[in-house]
């Protein structure tokens, strides 16, 4: 019987193994060492940049502290406490008669109910101790001033610790109201030239602020022929003044020409404006109006009909505003009537920015938002 021997699989000794893994574990660690070198290095910026942080966190809260003191303090100086109007009470007092005003009082009353808490409103003949005992009360204005107040209105409104003010209209009579303006600590006027006058009534503060026209009535709209017009001039012709020497400039000759205002008597050709015509039929009735010399509300008023319109420097605008185009010389006026007159889309335009500008900036709750700020802040 013969008997094989089992052949061994060849295995490698340890010495073998040895010198196969010795290359690696050098490498490893050679890798290992490298990675801590830049480990330690990685910390050690850390760890100034952190520290730089925080010195530079810590200064700034530091500067931020002594800014807000100083802010604090300031203010404390220079601030005083606004005004919240919606925690107001408004007494308002307006015309017992109805008139062209009674549209004014309307509005004005539903303006000023969306900026304060409440507002009640009386006539002028109702007693207004009845409104003002056991109430607290932050303002009192009155309306227009066409009525008279009586002596127990007035002394009830003196025994208020509210603020008064009055609003006055074009129709109010000046002369009449000298001996009840002292009751109040606001007058506002429709023209700043009857500021003056009011200021020497007693020691009250006087403010230009005319009412904006009526939407309902000022606006946009188709008139009849019997309206229409090339040019409507809305001023005096005085005798070297701008508008005197348009009168007779060839500008205007073959022109259909409204004219408003004293010294037109010697231009027979021009057609002159009755008090009873409606303003507002001629304004849109016309392509051009110029204004020398014109109130605000006059302004506000061929604005609010769309209607393009020229105004003079001297005349007391609603505010200084791009959306009226003005001259000042006569050369001036030719100039911009000729360019305007020959550009309708260019004129379209700028009538339809003062519309716009009178919508969303001379709203009956704009200005009462401006009496307010006036009379509060």
């Amino acid at each position: 019987m013969v008997i094989k021997k089992r052949r061994s699989t060849p295995t490698k000794s340890r010495k073998n193994r040895r010198t196969v893994q010795h290359p690696n574990k050098v490498y490893l660690r050679q890798i290992n060492a490298t990675l801590n070198r830049k480990l330690k290095s990685i910390q050690h910026h850390l760890v100034v940049q952190q520290s730089d942080l925080q010195q530079h966190l810590m200064k700034i809260i530091q500067d931020g502290k002594e800014q807000t003191v100083e802010s604090k303090d300031s203010r404390a100086v220079s601030d005083s406490p606004r005004v919240q109007y919606k925690q107001l009470n408004v007494l308002l007092i307006t015309p017992a008669m109805e008139r062209e005003s009674s549209a004014n009082s309307i509005l004005i009353e539903q303006s000023l109910r969306h900026l304060v808490q409440h507002v009640n409103e009386i006539k002028t003949i109702q007693p207004v101790a009845d409104h003002t005992s056991g109430q607290q009360l932050d303002l009192i204005l009155v309306l227009h001033g066409e009525d008279v107040l009586s002596n127990q209105n007035l002394e009830a409104m003196s025994a208020s610790s509210a603020k008064k003010a009055i609003w006055l209209s074009d129709q109010s009579d000046l002369k009449q109201m000298e001996s009840i303006i002292p009751f109040f600590d606001y007058v506002f006027t429709q023209n700043f030239a009857d500021i003056p006058s009011d200021q020497h009534m007693g020691n009250v503060s006087c403010h230009e602020l005319p009412f904006p026209p009526n939407p309902t009535v000022f606006c946009p709209q188709v008139v009849g022929r019997e309206y229409e017009s090339d040019v409507y001039i809305i001023g005096d012709a005085h005798p070297g003044s701008c508008l005197y020497a348009l009168a007779n400039h060839a500008w205007l000759w073959d022109k259909k020409v409204r004219v408003e205002g004293e010294g037109w008597k010697d231009f027979g050709a021009f057609v002159p404006v009755q008090p009873h015509e409606l303003r507002e039929k001629l304004y849109n009735g016309s392509k051009l109006v110029v204004q020398d010399n014109s109130s605000a509300r006059r302004i506000m008023e061929v604005a609010a009909c769309g209607t393009f319109q020229l105004v003079s420097a001297a005349s007391s605008g609603p505010e200084n505003t791009d959306a009226f185009q003005r001259y000042a010389t006569i050369e001036e006026l030719v100039q911009k009537l000729g360019h305007y007159w020959d550009h309708v889309e260019q004129r379209r335009l700028a009538a339809s920015q003062a519309l716009s500008y009178m919508k969303y900036n001379q709203s009956y709750l704009h200005k009462c938002l401006q009496l307010m700020n006036i009379i509060f802040q």
